[in-house]
């Protein structure tokens, strides 16, 4: 610690060094300069305006996938596609493992859990999907479809 505290004393006393040393006293000081503008009056502020957030104003940004989140995404919607949603459900939550965010796993999840006749389970990854879902996005439509497939 004594170490770091010496280097540093010894770092300040060079830079003080070098500021006088470029310092030239045949320059004289310039004076301040001369202001003629009257010293601004003092109001009271006023209340800053709230502006209340609407919702979907500011759409989410969709996410960009890691290489191999997206991957598996694609081999999870296949899986689904031909009806295999145990392997769907597999390979999305190894893409979810990668990319937490990636609302088109969850949607395959939600899909699958619906089509094993799991309602509670489809329900709670569409809850999970929509949070990271684009406001009116294919992804957030196919969630909300969902969730009127199991009835909530």
């Amino acid at each position: 610690m004594t170490n770091f505290f010496n280097r540093f004393f010894i770092a300040c006393l060079a830079l003080a060094f070098v500021g006088c040393a470029t310092h030239s006293p045949s320059t004289p000081p310039s004076p301040p300069p001369v202001t003629t503008a009257p010293p601004p009056l003092i109001t009271k502020p006023e209340a800053p305006a709230v502006v209340q957030p609407q919702p979907g104003a500011v759409p989410k940004p969709a996410a960009v996938l890691n290489p191999a989140a997206l991957s598996l995404a694609k081999q999870a919607r296949s899986q689904y596609v031909a009806q295999d949603y145990q392997g769907a459900i597999a390979t999305a939550e190894r893409g979810l493992r990668i990319e937490r965010r990636a609302a088109d796993l969850y949607l395959i999840l939600a899909q699958s859990y619906v089509q094993l006749g799991l309602p509670q389970k489809a329900e709670m990854f569409v809850q999970q999907g929509l949070r990271f879902a684009a406001q009116g996005s294919e992804v957030a439509s196919g969630l909300l479809r969902v969730r009127e497939q199991v009835g909530n």
